[in-house]
């Protein structure tokens, strides 16, 4: 039956499989017929994805039979652009010890003109091939992502000249380098290679610029056609705590903010910033105007100076926020977002709010005066023909997420105040029809709620049973998701690939 298959058809098949070269290879044995469709549409070779062999006892890469086959693959996709992606992990994984520098490279390297898309996950030491390349003509390059794995303790070294691989990338539009460990990679990558920043639209660093943090305001200077970026600041630099006397950390700290570059981002639209505890948000913020953010996600170790910032940015930026995920461990007490909450409250419609301090009184009540701030007054009488204009904050707030070590009495219950009044709570009697009309249309949606530890409260039971009668609505019922096991706190760097049942608290992963 194969066989009778027409070739569209059978194009039409192998185009919605994983492009791999064991796949492609099983499938032009399967006849004459398939062979022939395959071999004959270029289309279908374009995406290249080539994992290392191994055997169990020694890293192995590809032989020279197999690096000639992989390129008679290649050269089947013609003229259309490559999108290549290798994996080096079959080796990682089976190695006892740093895999020294094999050849996977050398499959793709004849075809530097063609790539389209590079996705790179190698040891640091066999990129050499790659970063050998002066200026060449990468007329088709327009991604790039390099992970770089490495072993904390490898002894790592790395050219002094510039690397210029990706000078002449005229297409290049996004980069991503990311280190394949939470530490930050042991040298000043960043100050070694050289990317068309002035062009790029998405930018991802993750631990690769420790070394010399006001790198990354430099590169933020000169980025101006960024619309998406997200940096990573691992837990070792040049400012690690362990081996810095408290007076020459603060030195060098301040000496490194003393560095930075005022950058302007008129066109960047989504930032994430992850501190892991040395470089903190506000060193990214706080030389930063961007007019067009919609999107902030910040996972940010320490509350100190964290309100300030984002106040100071939005008075530089007026940036039309709508989504906004904050995520601290400590310091909480110390932290005043109502000043900032007030700079986008007619923008702002989603708000995750995740708190890693313990139980703490200063903690709660911190937690709880925010949670007040944003409640409607609507359900306590407070505008019940006062004449006064109703103003309260972020009115157009859609989405509502709390994540706390523990749910005492004083959090469930301002909890469920501040969900009730936004558009689920009877309005006071004495309150005009214009009012009751204002809330319907500006209800919140959706709410998220986790809790280290859930410990059974009469008030957390109260909570739950009022926010069921909210879920239970026929028409405009609320959507409520608790949150235990199966979730994670830790930033997304931390996170488990392999982990399904894992997610980051966020309502980008409540699927």
């Amino acid at each position: 039956m194969a066989d009778r298959l027409p070739p569209e058809l059978i194009v039409e098949i192998v185009h919605h499989l994983p492009m791999t070269d064991a796949i492609l290879g099983v499938l032009t044995q399967v006849c004459s017929t398939w062979r022939r469709a395959i071999t004959g549409e270029p289309k279908l070779w374009r995406k290249f994805i080539l994992s290392s062999r191994f055997q169990l006892d020694r890293c192995v890469g590809p032989s020279r039979s197999h690096i000639e086959f992989d390129q008679q693959r290649l050269q089947r996709a013609g003229p259309y652009g490559l999108e290549i992606v290798i994996d080096d992990s079959a080796i990682r994984k089976t190695s006892t010890r740093t895999p020294s520098p094999y050849n996977l490279l050398d499959v793709i390297m004849p075809f530097y003109k063609q790539w389209q898309t590079l996705q790179l996950s190698l040891h640091l030491d066999c990129y050499k091939p790659l970063f050998d390349l002066v200026r060449p003509e990468l007329t088709m390059l327009e991604g790039v992502s390099l992970k770089f794995n490495w072993r904390y303790g490898d002894a790592i070294q790395l050219e002094q000249q510039l690397i210029k691989t990706f000078d002449a990338a005229p297409r290049l539009k996004r980069v991503e380098l990311v280190s394949g460990s939470q530490f930050s990679l042991p040298l000043p990558l960043l100050d070694r290679i050289s990317f068309p920043y002035q062009r790029l639209t998405t930018l991802v660093l993750e631990y690769v610029s420790d070394a010399n943090p006001s790198v990354l305001t430099q590169i933020l200077a000169v980025a101006t056609n960024l619309e998406c970026a997200r940096f990573g600041l691992g837990c070792q630099s040049a400012l690690d705590y362990g081996r810095l006397e408290a007076d020459e950390w603060e030195r060098r700290y301040e000496l490194y903010r003393s560095t930075r570059s005022f950058a302007s981002c008129p066109k960047l639209v989504d930032l994430e910033i992850i501190s892991q505890g040395l470089i903190e948000t506000d060193f990214v913020l706080g030389v930063l105007t961007a007019p067009a953010l919609r999107e902030l996600r910040s996972y940010h170790p320490l509350g100190l100076r964290l309100g300030s910032a984002l106040e100071a940015f939005q008075k530089r930026s007026k940036a039309p926020l709508r989504l906004l995920h904050l995520h601290y461990y400590e310091g909480v007490d110390e932290v005043d977002l109502v000043p900032f909450l007030k700079l986008v409250r007619e923008t702002l419609q989603e708000l995750v709010y995740d708190v890693h301090d313990e139980d703490d009184f200063d903690t709660n009540l911190k937690v709880s005066e925010t949670m007040e701030m944003i409640t409607f007054p609507n359900d306590t009488g407070d505008f019940t023909g006062t004449g006064k204009s109703y103003d309260p904050l972020l009115p157009n707030l859609k989405r509502l997420g709390v994540a706390l070590y523990s749910c005492p009495p004083v959090v469930a219950c301002t909890f469920g105040r501040v969900v009730a009044s936004r558009g689920y709570a009877d309005v006071s009697l004495g309150c005009s029809s214009w009012l009751k009309d204002w809330l319907k249309k500006h209800r919140l949606e959706e709410v998220m709620l986790y809790c280290d530890d859930f410990q059974l409260y009469a008030s957390v039971r109260s909570l739950r049973k009022q926010l069921r009668s909210f879920e239970e609505r026929e028409v405009d019922a609320l959507k409520m998701t608790w949150c235990g096991t199966g979730w994670t706190r830790e930033s997304p760097k931390w996170l488990p690939c392999e982990g399904k049942t894992n997610r980051t608290f966020s309502f980008d992963n409540r699927g």
